[in-house]
């Protein structure tokens, strides 16, 4: 069998947080290579043009576009690719939109390496069971339903929560 090796873009308008995740991060433990980098979101959307990355991880507030009208603009496009926002900007409405738009995760800078790791652990394995799916006579796919039914519950949940307390001030901890 083959070793896959999965392709990652960064982008960000900070070129310290682009420059870390490249270098701290282990990649090839994850079966990943950095590809490219953008630094807006033009730039970005050129670059996922181009390069067509498994992995895409980016900023929301960056200079021109930002990452969540890069993401809305490009997504239909590449609907299996997975997406990792990495934002310092705790505002509610920035996840709720990346949730509509199929983000896989939403994180906080500054972000632990344990949830990076976390994160792209979990990107790897969407697409390696899509890969699974998608090979001829390939059958259920266990591992994918897990995945979507715990994705569904999250959301169902987070969902009713905001129903109970949408009069309320709802934070992104919450």
């Amino acid at each position: 069998r083959v070793n896959i090796v999965y392709k990652v873009l960064i982008i960000d308008d900070e070129s310290i947080i682009v420059e870390g995740l490249m270098r701290v991060v282990p990649w090839h433990s994850y079966h990943c290579t950095v590809i490219g980098t953008a630094f807006d979101g033009k730039e970005g959307t050129l670059a996922i043009r181009k390069h067509c990355p498994d992995i895409v991880i980016t900023d929301i507030r960056m200079p021109g576009i930002d990452g969540l009208s890069m993401i809305s603009g490009i997504k239909s496009e590449f609907p299996n690719m997975q997406i990792m926002i990495l934002t310092g900007f705790r505002d509610f409405a920035y996840a709720q939109e990346a949730i509509k738009l199929g983000v896989t995760r939403f994180l906080l800078k500054p972000s632990k390496l344990s949830e990076i790791d976390e994160a792209l652990k979990a990107m790897t394995l969407n697409l390696s069971s899509r890969q699974k799916d998608a090979e001829p006579g390939a059958g259920e796919d266990t591992t994918q339903d897990t995945i979507e039914a715990a994705s569904s519950f999250i959301v169902r949940h987070a969902i009713e929560y905001m129903e109970e307390h949408y009069a309320g001030k709802i934070s992104l901890s919450e």
